[in-house]
C-alpha cells in the first residue's frame, strides 16, 4: 500500500534482445558503393557533373558511412559533389537549423569530404494530376543531377505499400518547407501514399534523379541491406524495401501493460518524437501491432531536437526538464505544417520521477509491487535494451530472442525525488 502518498515500487531487470533477425552489413560502405556501381549509370552523367546528394533529419544507422560511400563513389567516377539536407520543415523551417542537424550526425565537410549547401529556397516543379504542387531545393534544381538517400521503414502517420523512404523524400523532404505543406494537406485528405506517389512522380519526370540509394536497418538498429535503382525503379525498390523492412521494426515484446517509461523523445528518433507505431497512439494499427498502454510517461527531450517536441501530445505526463526544453515557435510550426495539432498537446509535466510515478501508478488503480507492469525505454527506436518490472521479468522468459539479466535493480531516489535511469 501507498505510504505518505508514495507508491511501493517493483524492483527492474534487463531485458535484452539477443539476436537480429537479418544480420548487419559488414562493410557498409564498400557495399554501398557496390550497389551503385551495379546500376551501370552512364559515364556522361557523372564525370565533370555536379551532382547533389540528398540527406534527411533522421537518425539513420551508420549515416556518416553512408554518405562517404555515396559521395566518394561519385567523386571516384569524376563528379563533382555537395550534400543538401533534404527535411522538409525541420530544423526551425530555417537553413542554418538544418545544417545543424546534418552537423550533429557527423554530416560536415570535415568528415565527409564534401560540402553542405543549406537554403530553404524552393523551386517549382510543376502539379500533378490531382492538382498538388511539387517542389525541389533550389540547389539541388541547379545541379545537374540529384541522388536520393534514405531508410525505408514505416512511417508514423499512415500505412501503404511506400510509407517512409525514397518517394516520401523526393515529395516532403527535397520540397522543404513548401513541399511538407503540400503533402501534409491534401495528405489528409486524400490519403498520404497517393499524395506521395503523385508528388514524387512529378520529380521523377524532372529527370533530375540521377539514382536512389536504400537502406534497411534490423532490430539492433544495424543496416542489414543496401539498395540502388535507377529513377524508373525507385518505386518498385521501395515497395520491396518496405516488405523487407516491416518485420524487422523493433517492437516492445509485451502485448499489454500498464505503464511505459521513455527517457528521451526526439525528432532525431522519430518524426514524431515518439514513434506512434512503437507506442500505439497517434496512427490507425491493425489489432496486435503494437501493445495497449495504460500511461506513457516521457523524461527528457533530444538536444538534436533543438526544441521541437511534436508528438508530446501523445504522452500522459511528462517532466518538468522536457517542459522547459519546449521551443513552442518550433513544435506549433511543426504541427502546422503537418495539420496534426493533437501531436503538439502539452500533458501534465511534474517536477520529480517520483510524482510522476506516484501519479500513473495511482491512477492505474495503485497496483502491488508484484503485480506492476512496466516497460521503461531509453526511446523508441533503441528497443533493443528495455528494463522491466518483476512481473513482466517473468513472462519475458519465454521469448525466444530475448534475455533477461538475472541481477535486478531497485530504482533510488534524490532528496528532489529523481532518479537515474535503469537503462
Amino acid at each position: 500500500m501507498p505510504t505518505n502518498g508514495q507508491v511501493p515500487l517493483s524492483s527492474f531487470h534487463i531485458l535484452e534482445r539477443i539476436s537480429a533477425s537479418v544480420p548487419a552489413v559488414p562493410h557498409l560502405e564498400t557495399e554501398v558503393q557496390q550497389a551503385l556501381a551495379g546500376l551501370s549509370l552512364p559515364v556522361e552523367r557523372l564525370r565533370g557533373r555536379t551532382i547533389a546528394v540528398a540527406v534527411g533529419s533522421r537518425g539513420i544507422a551508420s549515416l556518416q558511412e553512408i554518405v562517404r560511400g555515396v559521395c566518394g563513389w561519385l567523386r571516384a567516377q569524376g563528379s563533382r559533389v555537395f550534400i543538401f539536407p533534404a527535411m522538409g520543415s525541420h530544423g526551425g523551417a530555417t537553413a542554418e537549423g538544418q545544417r545543424q542537424i546534418l552537423e550533429d550526425y557527423g554530416i560536415t565537410l570535415e568528415q565527409v569530404g564534401v560540402e553542405v549547401r543549406a537554403s530553404m529556397a524552393t523551386v517549382r516543379l510543376g502539379t500533378a494530376p490531382e492538382g498538388f504542387q511539387v517542389f525541389m531545393d533550389r540547389n539541388a534544381w541547379e545541379a545537374d543531377a540529384v541522388v536520393v538517400l534514405n531508410r525505408v521503414k514505416s512511417h508514423t502517420d499512415f500505412s501503404g505499400k511506400v510509407e517512409s523512404g525514397l518517394l516520401k523524400m523526393m515529395a516532403v523532404g527535397m520540397g522543404k518547407e513548401d513541399g511538407a505543406r503540400q503533402t501534409h494537406r491534401w495528405g489528409w485528405k486524400y490519403g498520404f501514399e497517393r499524395v506521395i506517389r503523385a508528388m514524387s512522380a512529378v520529380t521523377l519526370a524532372s529527370g533530375k534523379i540521377l539514382c536512389g540509394v536504400a537502406v534497411v536497418e534490423n532490430e539492433l538498429h544495424q543496416v542489414c541491406a543496401v539498395r540502388a535503382a535507377r529513377p524508373e525503379g525507385i518505386a518498385a525498390l521501395e515497395e520491396e524495401s518496405l516488405g523487407m523492412a516491416r518485420p524487422l521494426v523493433p517492437r516492445i515484446p509485451f502485448s499489454a501493460f500498464h505503464l511505459l517509461v521513455v527517457d528521451e523523445m526526439g525528432k532525431n528518433i522519430s518524426g514524431t518524437c515518439l514513434d506512434t507505431k512503437v507506442i500505439g497512439r497517434g496512427v490507425e494499427l491493425q489489432p496486435g501491432q503494437a501493445p495497449e498502454i495504460g500511461l506513457i510517461y516521457v523524461r527528457d527531450l533530444t538536444r538534436e531536437s533543438e526544441g521541437n517536441s511534436i508528438g508530446v501530445g501523445f504522452a500522459d505526463l511528462i517532466h518538468e526538464r522536457l517542459y522547459q526544453k519546449v521551443d513552442f515557435e518550433k513544435t506549433y510550426l511543426n504541427a502546422r505544417v503537418a495539420l496534426n495539432p493533437p501531436a503538439a498537446r502539452l500533458p501534465i509535466h511534474l517536477s520529480s520521477d517520483r510524482e510522476a510515478l506516484d501519479l500513473a501508478l495511482g491512477h492505474l488503480g495503485t497496483p502491488e509491487p508484484e503485480k506492476q507492469r512496466i516497460v521503461w525505454i531509453r526511446n523508441t527506436l533503441e528497443l533493443n535494451r528495455l528494463a522491466v518490472s518483476a512481473g513482466l521479468a517473468g513472462e519475458a522468459a519465454n521469448l525466444t530472442t530475448w534475455r533477461v539479466v538475472p541481477q535486478s535493480c531497485q530504482l533510488q531516489f534524490d532528496s528532489a525525488g529523481n532518479t537515474t535511469s535503469p537503462l
